[in-house]
């Protein structure tokens, strides 16, 4: 059976990234990153991994856990 210690985000998956934009540093769990399904001009798809930042809403692209 699954219980819940702590519902904080442990350390080891807390990642930190910073926007280009604004240079805002920004720390990032697992759950914030989302995917998008792009299609290249020869017909090859891709799928691609990004936050959004909180300040200027930019789209920062992040590898996948």
């Amino acid at each position: 059976m699954v219980t819940v210690v702590s519902t904080v985000p442990h350390p080891s998956v807390i990642k930190e990234v910073v926007c280009r934009h604004c240079g805002s540093t920004l720390n990032y769990v697992p759950k914030d990153i989302q995917e998008r399904k792009t299609v290249d001009y020869d017909g090859s798809r891709d799928i691609v991994y990004f936050i959004n930042c909180p300040p200027c809403g930019t789209e920062i692209s992040v590898k996948r856990y």
